[in-house]
């Protein structure tokens, strides 16, 4: 047998397996032009060419890539999987090999990875999430219905925006310039996404028919035409109107209701007229246009759409989830011991809720997680209507959000009935006077469920609550939270229905872990109380500063009394610091599973700092891969620590702030007293007033007062390059503020602290002026040691913290919103480690204290350049004089800081970067 032979057997081999796996697979297919295909998948309209090689030299990848790369310049695919099997592979152990394959899709490098065909099955399911450029889509669409709403009357506006209960838009509590046009824009998307599902459907015309198979057979009553017209017919129809509310009259006589019934809500809102119909018209094009160029109508798309054409996350913290995180995140949660995965009965018994759903990604992935390790479930029609209906629920105060997230779950299985799809708008505001707080309301009763809208039926009908009467108990429950400030996230409410609100809220958690500052951790507390209490675990996308900020220090320690923290992953590429859409904060996974003290000791937490967040679903299952084998450094994705259950225990998950280990323990040891004996800054000095206080009392002005009150208002690194700096501004009281103004002048200083750096281009961490003064981008800190004056100890501290272990010690305790950028909050300031100058005694302080004084004036390169500066060393070796701390260690936290991403910007580059 020759080696093409041998190559064609292995490859009808490997679409027999991918095909066990649950895959549509064909091998040797032959298109036009004797263009042949090793093996053919189809993933819904999407085709996927495996070209495979016999061997793995370096001459066997090159063949594969370039096979694989021709059908991609043949137009024949968007993306194409390179496949190396194993020297001596047969027929017979082609099923438990390890082959390599690498994915192309016309712009990444080649990144081999090695694994079994059942993972490079799950590879090839994620491949269509890649196709396509959903952002430009996105904002195709956003464009297009931007054009349909001004065909529109403003009296249509309204009439379309209450058919679905939406309000007017306003702005800081009044009415918005146009106020009808968001909220218009927000219905003609919901009719949007239902002719885009309506297209899907049409690739199953036959699977909907009445008499095939006995599937999908409607109501006796039923005595409709059948099929229904196809969503293009529609589209053309000279009613697009009527064309689409009579087709999908009839795909609602078989099922499909939160999707067509919501559809048809705002399709039917207006008098019919001709402007309507146009703008009818325009949405159904825009959404068919749409569905094409997104291979197999990916999920992923309809989130990409939601934010582009409704920017609300600013006001209700709906930061959707990104779909590599989405994939990372379920295959980390949903593992081979979760469930007896071939079992049907115990597959269907599962129960997986996302409480803030949003449009359904997390509970897609989560699907998708389950179809990958249980493949029948796509085949098994019993199975995926069980996964629609009974494993999967979520809940989300947005009608559009929900209405997205049915139409998402409806791509598990497009001809699967799902009348009792667990999806449910709770709602958020007040009825009667009386206050909910969507699916938070669970912790104590059941919350208002709002029916689907439909032309019959006001949306204000609330539901009785009777269709999901209870929560099923959780196996897991996988979500990304909404976290938003409190004085943003009741924006869109009246003065007196947020206050109704503000009272629920602190009436429902008086009594929990939880800090209402930012509404993100009653979402724990939820998952929590909604979990199994035998065996569940909670796997969410959480702000970063969960894991650092004192104001979660509480929720912290209470999931570790009660969970293992078994993996938290952060990200450190400066491109993309984020798991959610539409952010740029520092965001964290969680994953964490029930643990009772019959378990014995608590495993150590699995920290994973990624040096490159994953940019695919098949990257991100790489990554999930190399985290549960252990391969995380070894492949390159990043760092990982073994964080001790001790310290995940006391809430002390401080790991997350540097992307390097060595610098996360030296923090450690600095707050252990393993450098030096030291204090909490706090505990040496006092801090405040902060910046927002004095810019809500005092006026800046250009010319002083009769008092000569003077500030250091700006941090502009141009101009501040030294510890040595000069006020910049002049204060006045504000009206009516003279007593306030009075009591923040007395807590002036010589000393002053930045509350937010750019740490590529900051360069003090602390300066010292001739006069006190106070800041507005700055905060006074007052040192005061019994024994020292209070002149030399500013100096002595502010050579300290300018110093390499210094801003270790601030940069350990920052709050990491966005990580290149931190703030620091008058806690994080109090809690900074310091030198116990008591302890040091008079005559080491005054030797620091004149290291100021020496290089006060002189230049400090930004942080990037800190490894390079003479007077960052000089101060180094100062603060090694005084403090007897090992040379080396300095030079190491030196050269380590000034690679970190937060602090240049850029991606890691290694030791010779």
């Amino acid at each position: 047998m020759t080696t093409q032979e041998w190559e064609s057997t292995l490859n009808i081999r490997l679409a027999g397996v991918l095909r066990e796996l649950g895959l549509t697979a064909r091998p040797e297919v032959i298109y036009p032009g004797n263009k042949r295909i090793d093996v053919e998948v189809r993933i819904g309209p999407a085709m996927i060419p495996v070209e495979a090689e016999h061997g793995q030299t370096p001459a066997k990848r090159r063949s594969a890539i370039g096979d694989a790369d021709a059908r991609l310049q043949q137009g024949l695919a968007q993306c194409a999987i390179a496949v190396c099997y194993p020297n001596n592979t047969t027929e017979e152990s082609l099923p438990t090999a390890q082959v390599i394959w690498t994915v192309r899709d016309g712009s990444a490098p080649a990144n081999w990875i090695e694994g079994s065909i059942e993972r490079l099955a799950s590879v090839i399911r994620l491949a269509p999430a890649q196709l396509g450029d959903p952002d430009y889509v996105a904002a195709s669409l956003s464009s297009s219905l931007n054009g349909a709403v001004r065909r529109l009357s403003e009296s249509q506006k309204q009439e379309l925006s209450r058919a679905i209960d939406l309000p007017p838009q306003t702005k800081n509590k009044r009415p918005a310039p146009h106020p009808w046009d968001a909220p218009a824009k927000r219905a003609l998307l919901l009719v949007a996404t239902a002719v885009m599902f309506h297209s899907r459907l049409d690739s199953h015309r036959n699977d909907l028919r009445p008499e095939f198979d006995n599937r999908f057979v409607p109501p006796q009553a039923f005595t409709g035409e059948w099929p229904p017209a196809m969503a293009q017919q529609c589209a053309e129809s000279s009613d697009p109107v009527g064309a689409f509310s009579a087709a999908w009259n009839l795909i609602l006589a078989l099922d499909y209701k939160p999707i067509f019934e919501t559809g048809r809500a705002a399709l039917l809102s207006c008098a019919q007229d001709p402007a309507f119909a146009a703008a009818i018209r325009d949405t159904a094009e825009a959404s068919l246009v749409a569905s094409r160029d997104i291979a197999g109508f990916r999920h992923d798309l309809l989130g990409r759409i939601f934010h582009t054409v409704l920017d609300t996350a600013r006001y209700d913290g709906s930061f959707y989830t990104t779909t590599p995180a989405a994939t990372l995140l379920a295959n980390l949660a949903i593992n081979e011991q979760t469930c007896d995965w071939s079992d049907p009965a115990a597959i269907a018994r599962l129960r997986i809720t996302d409480p803030a759903c949003g449009t359904g990604t997390l509970l897609m992935a989560a699907a998708q997680r389950i179809q990958a390790l249980a493949p029948r479930v796509k085949d098994d029609e019993n199975l995926a209507a069980a996964l629609i209906e009974q494993v999967l629920s979520g809940y989300d105060v947005n009608l559009t959000a929900t209405h997205m997230a049915a139409t998402t779950l409806g791509l598990l299985s497009p001809t699967t009935q799902f009348k009792n799809m667990k999806i449910g708008r709770a709602l958020l505001g007040v009825e009667r006077g009386k206050a909910y707080l969507g699916s938070l309301e669970f912790l104590e009763r059941q919350p208002r469920l709002m029916p689907w809208p439909n032309a019959a039926q006001p949306v204000t009908q609330v539901d009785s609550g009777e269709e999901i009467a209870q929560i099923d108990p959780a196996d897991l429950v996988i979500m990304n939270p909404p976290f938003t400030r409190s004085d943003l996230r009741h924006n869109q409410f009246s003065v007196q229905d947020e206050r109704l609100i503000q009272n629920r809220e602190k009436q429902l958690f008086s009594n929990k872990p939880v800090h209402l500052s930012s509404n993100g951790n009653a979402f724990l507390v939820l998952a929590d109380y909604i979990n199994k209490a035998e065996s569940s675990a909670i796997a969410s996308v959480l702000p970063l500063v969960t894991a650092t900020n004192v104001s979660a220090l509480e929720i912290r320690r209470h999931l570790a009394s009660r969970y293992h923290i078994e993996t938290i992953i952060t990200s450190h590429d400066p491109e993309r610091v984020y798991f959610s859409e539409n952010t740029t904060i520092g965001e964290m996974l969680l994953v964490c599973r029930r643990w009772s003290d019959g378990q014995g000791r608590k495993p150590d937490t699995l920290l994973v700092n990624l040096s490159r967040n994953p940019s695919t679903p098949a990257e991100a299952l790489n990554v999930a891969d190399a985290v549960k084998q252990g391969t995380v450094v070894a492949q390159g994705y990043g760092t990982v620590q073994q964080w001790p259950a001790g310290r995940i225990a006391a809430g002390d998950w401080g790991g997350v702030q540097f992307l390097s280990p060595n610098l996360a323990e030296k923090f450690v040891a600095l707050r252990r007293n393993e450098f030096f004996a030291g204090l909490e800054l706090g505990e040496i000095a006092q801090i405040g007033p902060s910046g927002g206080a004095v810019r809500g009392t005092f006026d800046r002005q250009s010319l002083p007062n009769a008092r000569g009150m003077a500030a250091l208002w700006d941090y502009k690194t141009e101009v501040t390059q030294g510890m040595l700096a000069r006020p910049d501004a002049h204060l006045s009281p504000k009206s009516g503020k003279a007593a306030q103004a009075e009591n923040l002048w007395q807590q002036r200083s010589h000393l002053l602290l930045p509350e937010r750096v750019r740490l590529n281009t900051v360069r003090a961490f602390a300066v010292r002026l001739e006069e006190r003064v106070l800041g507005s981008a700055w905060v006074p800190c007052r040192p005061e040691v019994s024994g020292l004056d209070s002149a030399t100890l500013e100096r002595a501290l502010c050579a300290y913290i300018n110093s390499s272990v210094g801003v270790l010690a601030m940069l350990g305790d920052r709050s990491n919103t966005t990580p290149s950028y931190p703030r620091f909050s008058l806690d994080d300031m109090r809690k900074v480690r310091a030198p116990d100058f008591a302890a040091l005694g008079k005559r080491a302080v005054t030797r620091l204290a004149a290291d100021y004084d020496r290089y006060a004036n002189a230049i400090l390169l930004p942080l990037p350049r800190m490894n390079d500066c003479p007077v960052r060393a000089a101060l180094d070796r100062a603060v090694i004089d005084a403090l007897g701390v090992d040379e080396e260690e300095i030079a190491s936290i030196r050269r380590q800081l000034a690679r970190e991403p937060s602090v240049t910007g850029q991606r890691y580059a290694g030791v010779g970067g």
